[in-house]
């Protein structure tokens, strides 16, 4: 399992959703695509900013989410999800 920090930005970076849990491939052998995952949130919190110092207030958020890995580079990742309506997620990563 890799501990992850997903990072969404509304009206550009001056309001931040940060959602934190774990990213596990379901078969880490299976080169597959799509190649499905389960994600496990653990918290997450709604910001004015996108630093350490920005004031943050938590949600009500937790769970198990699954998804498929449509396409997966180094730096970009397309997911649809599986067991909350299909949605396409496009992640950059940044750091």
């Amino acid at each position: 399992k890799d501990s992850v920090t997903n990072i969404g930005e509304l009206f550009g970076p001056l309001i931040t959703v940060k959602v934190a849990g774990t990213l596990e491939e379901r078969d880490r052998m299976s080169l597959q695509v799509p190649k499905p995952f389960v994600a496990n949130i653990t918290s997450g919190k709604l910001c004015l900013g996108n630093t350490n110092e920005s004031a943050c207030i938590p949600l009500p958020i937790s769970g198990e989410g699954l998804f498929n890995g449509v396409y997966l580079g180094k730096r970009l990742r397309i997911g649809q999800n599986i067991n909350g309506g299909g949605a396409r997620v496009v992640q950059i990563r940044v750091a």
